[in-house]
């Protein structure tokens, strides 16, 4: 009986994680083609942007980190888009969220 509840708990707590991250990407996706502009600059090709300002996303690969400091602070001619409160810190996450586990495919 223990492992059957061990088991289901573990099979919610993973389909959860998945229907989280999915919400996540399409909200990410949503901030990066619309209120985020970022396919204006930067390609993205699981966004089909084609942006030739800022570098290509495919390419560079950015981690977590750089990609929620660049975007809250800006770099270069990157606006600031969390220092300006254009974004929020959660549309910050879930954008960066999108470019990591979009980039490269």
């Amino acid at each position: 009986m223990k492992k059957f509840i061990f088991i289901f708990v573990f099979n919610i707590f993973f389909a959860s994680s998945s229907f989280a991250d999915a919400a996540k990407m399409n909200v990410g996706k949503e901030i990066f083609i619309g209120k985020g502009m970022c396919g204006s600059c930067h390609v993205l090709k699981a966004a089909d942007s084609q942006g030739q300002v800022g570098p290509s996303l495919d390419e560079l690969k950015p981690d977590l980190k750089k990609i929620i400091m660049a975007v809250t602070t800006g770099k270069g001619i990157m606006p600031a888009f969390g220092s300006t409160g254009m974004l929020t810190k959660t549309e910050i996450e879930n954008v960066a969220f999108y470019i990591i586990n979009s980039s490269g495919k």
